[in-house]
């Protein structure tokens, strides 16, 4: 492949992910637009993963690509979908109470939680700039969330779990996994996730739906948008590598402070900014420099 050729596949993979980046967090939006006319987190990240789990099945079968798995590392991608299960629907269920881009911001110190877990598995180092990253993001988390003002326990709890619980994602899939290819193992996930949603629906008989035009054109878009972007998040990661996928996927808050303004009116104190700022500028440092060969970050299932 010639240098120019290299160059424009690597430049789409940038383009591909910072719209991957905004499709996440319009999903989030949407998400919250379908709430006001009805629907539920929980009939919304059924639908959403549903479809993600169908679409990520259907582009496998196109490109060919294996869907099955050893016996060991199948049972374990099932057995996460609980988890993908859990954090989606407390990352989902959050906005209801708190604005979508502190959700979101929130549930973005996950990079750095994982750090932190990883160190104390002994597989990565504590560097001095993990530190003081870390130290930062709290920060700039207390500052976004105003936690000496309006600060909503329920919500900033979800997210927080999310993110925790999504921490533990990575960790058990690059400890149990490495070297395994990450697509059909996010298949096996998505569809274990998509099968509990089903059945927790069933068990609670109520499948909550948006009861207007708005409503259901809100429902339905957040589901295309986190399709979307998963199956794109899989070929930017092939163009670009995990590594500078990662760092786009920071963009995301961003994205979601500017739609939440946009089309939710959700406007942020200038201060808020500004803690919003240092957390994803937090986020940033720490993952410039990581090891390309290390753990694999980025936004997941």
């Amino acid at each position: 492949m010639s240098p120019a050729t290299r160059s424009s596949f690597s430049l789409f993979g940038v383009v591909l992910i910072i719209f991957v980046a905004i499709s996440f967090a319009t999903n989030s939006t949407l998400a919250r637009i379908s709430y006001d006319y009805g629907a539920t987190p929980l009939s919304v990240v059924t639908w959403r993963t549903a479809l993600a789990a169908f679409s990520v099945f259907v582009i496998l079968k196109l490109w060919q690509v294996p869907m099955v798995l050893p016996v060991r590392i199948r049972w374990t991608a099932i057995g996460m979908g609980a988890l993908v299960a859990i954090y989606s629907y407390g990352l989902l269920g959050s906005i209801q109470h708190i604005p979508v881009a502190l959700a979101v911001l929130t549930f973005y110190l996950y990079p750095i939680l994982t750090s932190i877990g990883s160190w104390a598995l002994g597989q990565e180092r504590m560097t001095l700039r993990i530190m003081v990253c870390l130290i930062a993001a709290f920060i700039g988390l207390g500052t976004a969330l105003d936690i000496v003002g309006s600060f909503n326990f329920v919500g900033i709890s979800m997210a927080s779990g999310a993110a925790v619980v999504f921490t533990v994602i990575l960790l058990i899939t690059n400890n149990l996994v490495a070297g395994q290819d990450s697509r059909p193992i996010s298949l096996h996930m998505l569809s274990s996730a998509t099968v509990i949603y089903i059945m927790i629906n069933l068990y609670v008989n109520d499948v909550s739906l948006p009861s207007s035009v708005e409503g259901v054109a809100a429902y339905i878009g957040a589901g295309i948008f986190y399709a979307f972007a998963i199956i794109g998040m899989f070929v930017g990661i092939a163009k670009i590598g995990a590594i500078r996928t990662a760092l786009l996927m920071n963009l995301e808050p961003v994205a979601s402070i500017v739609l939440g303004v946009i089309l939710l009116d959700q406007i942020l104190t200038p201060l808020q900014l500004a803690g919003a700022g240092l957390v994803i500028g937090a986020i940033v440092v720490a993952a410039v420099g990581k090891d390309p060969k290390g753990r694999k970050a980025g936004s997941g299932p």
